[in-house]
C-alpha cells in the first residue's frame, strides 16, 4: 500500500463525507417518492423527473468508476507539461511534425 500524504488523506475523507451525503440525501428523497407512489398522494408526482435523472445519473457512476479503476487520473498534470514542452521545442527550433 502506498504511503499518502495528510492532504491525500484528508481528500479523500472530504469526498467520502460528500459522497455520504448526498447519498443519504438521494436515498431520503428516492424513500419519500416510493412512498408517495405507494399512497397514490398525487398519481407519481416526479416519476419522469426522477426516471430522467435516474437515466443520465447511472451511465455517468459507471463512466467515473471507469476512469478511476482504469487509471485516467493518476496523472492529470501529464498534458500541461506535454504542452509545455512542445512550447520549448518550438522555441529552440527542435519541433517536427
Amino acid at each position: 500500500m502506498p504511503k499518502w500524504s495528510r492532504r491525500t488523506l484528508i481528500e479523500i475523507a472530504f469526498a467520502t463525507g460528500v459522497c455520504v451525503f448526498a447519498g443519504l440525501g438521494f436515498t431520503y428523497k428516492m424513500s419519500e417518492f416510493a412512498v408517495t407512489i405507494v399512497k397514490d398522494d398525487v398519481e407519481g408526482f416526479g416519476a419522469v423527473a426522477v426516471a430522467t435523472y435516474l437515466i443520465g445519473m447511472v451511465p455517468l457512476a459507471f463512466l467515473m468508476l471507469w476512469a478511476v479503476f482504469t487509471g485516467r487520473f493518476r496523472d492529470l498534470e501529464a498534458t500541461n507539461r506535454r504542452i509545455f514542452e512542445l512550447d520549448a521545442e518550438i522555441e529552440r527550433g527542435d519541433y517536427r511534425a
